[in-house]
């Protein structure tokens, strides 16, 4: 079996270069762009 830190499970999309990074963090750690909240990605439609 694999285990993960939860951290690792939840992971957001970077809108600009396409990098996951963990929901955590305020800026993607390639490009530095802001990332996106949790709320505001599952309020998209």
């Amino acid at each position: 079996m694999c285990f993960r830190p939860p951290s690792a499970a939840k992971a957001v999309k970077c809108p600009s270069c396409g990098m996951f990074n963990p929901s955590t963090l305020e800026k993607c750690k390639k490009c530095g762009v802001d990332m996106p909240k949790a709320k505001d990605v599952t309020n998209e439609k």
